[in-house]
């Protein structure tokens, strides 16, 4: 089988569907025999003297379109991000299948958010028109994998995708990936310039919707409070360096992620994870926490109770009295505490790496014969 993934471009900086399809490559790879390409976009030179923006956009959907119909015949093309849905009618091959992550931009639309950067700074969100327009291709595709039902719900409630069409599955990462038994705390400390000491609450993504005003705000509490804590932001480059107009500035310590290999020992150095995002497609980032043995604390909202279960402690994510006086509560009570690792570690287990890609090899194979 010939099987063609459809990949961002680079200058999207989309780095979880980076991640997504070199998994889904590497797995491939190893354990079937399947032909795998992997077609990444390239920006032509010539449109790099226009803003960055419509140079994304021309390419995105102007220039992308082209590229492909040059490419070979394959059985199965995999397009791995939905705001990529447009590409359908130009792909050559038997079976199209469509990653929809989330609808973000479309359940967001006409709501009011505060700037990250000037908390007394807030704007309506605008009409996302382009992606709006991806999401009338959904329905051309042979099969949506929806990385979970409230996905789903979202895709039949936006757009006019056929229910038959939709087959939910939730992503997954390799357990070997948070091997931490040999991480020394100490020397992850001095490496990130983070304190040893404090108790540390983990955050960490980007986008308004990853609600880090409310992490920032349940932070001055707790230091009002008494409480030695400070916050561990994992993040991009260019993003961090705009956090620096708050209060508390001290106490939050910026690590710009270079090596995701880095990852699991940061993770591990850290006594919660503080995850109050507004709204998921799904949220890998819980999961990484809990099998990595860090209780979480997290939202009551969207997707989130679907995947972490009663194996997290559970809030209303603009509630900062509510996330503060639970967090309190975890980090003072080690009854607690030790459960919620337990529960975490127990909960991480129905994630299995290779059900996943076992489901979607099954997939490719199912579509597949029914062409034939």
């Amino acid at each position: 089988m010939k099987v063609n993934y459809l990949v961002n471009y680079n200058e999207d900086k989309r780095y979880s569907m980076n991640n997504y399809v070199d998994d889904l490559c590497k797995y491939q790879k190893e354990f079937t025999n399947f032909e795998i390409n992997k077609f990444v976009p390239e920006i032509k030179s010539i449109y790099k003297i226009f803003p960055d923006i419509w140079t994304l956009r021309f390419s995105r959907f102007i220039s992308y379109s082209n590229l492909i119909k040059k490419l070979p015949y394959f059985d199965v093309t995999h397009v791995i991000d939905h705001s990529y849905a447009h590409l359908v009618n130009n792909i050559n091959s038997k079976v199209k299948i469509l990653t929809v992550h989330d609808l973000i931009p479309l359940v967001f639309e006409g709501k009011i958010k505060t700037d990250l950067y000037d908390l007394n700074k807030k704007e309506i969100i605008k009409k996302k028109y382009l992606f709006r327009y991806s999401t009338k291709f959904f329905k051309y595709y042979d099969k949506i994998i929806s990385v979970s039902q409230n996905t789903k719900k979202d895709i039949l409630k936006f757009t006019d995708c056929p229910e038959s069409k939709i087959h939910v599955m939730h992503l997954n990462i390799p357990q070997e990936n948070f091997n931490t038994k040999t991480i020394d705390k100490n020397l992850i400390c001095k490496k990130f310039k983070i304190p040893f000491n404090s108790k540390k609450i983990l955050i960490s993504g980007n986008g308004f919707y990853k609600n880090h005003i409310t992490s920032i705000r349940v932070l001055e509490a707790l230091l009002k409070k008494g409480h030695d804590v400070c916050l561990v932001w994992i993040g991009h480059k260019g993003e961090l360096e705009n956090i620096h107009n708050f209060k508390y500035i001290n106490k939050i310590y910026k690590i710009p992620i270079i090596d995701k290999q880095d990852l699991p020992s940061i993770y591990k150095t850290c006594d919660i994870l503080l995850f109050p995002s507004l709204y998921e497609g799904m949220g890998i980032l819980p999961i990484e926490a809990m099998k990595i043995g860090i209780p979480v604390v997290t939202s009551n909202t969207s997707s989130i109770p679907e995947i972490v279960g009663d194996a997290a402690i559970q809030c209303n994510p603009e509630d900062v009295n509510e996330i503060t006086k639970k967090i309190v509560h975890l980090l003072t009570n080690d009854n607690l505490y030790d459960q919620k690792v337990k529960d975490g570690l127990e909960r991480s287990k129905i994630f299995d790496y290779d059900k996943m890609h076992k489901q979607i090899i099954n997939l490719y194979k199912e579509e597949l014969s029914k062409k034939i």
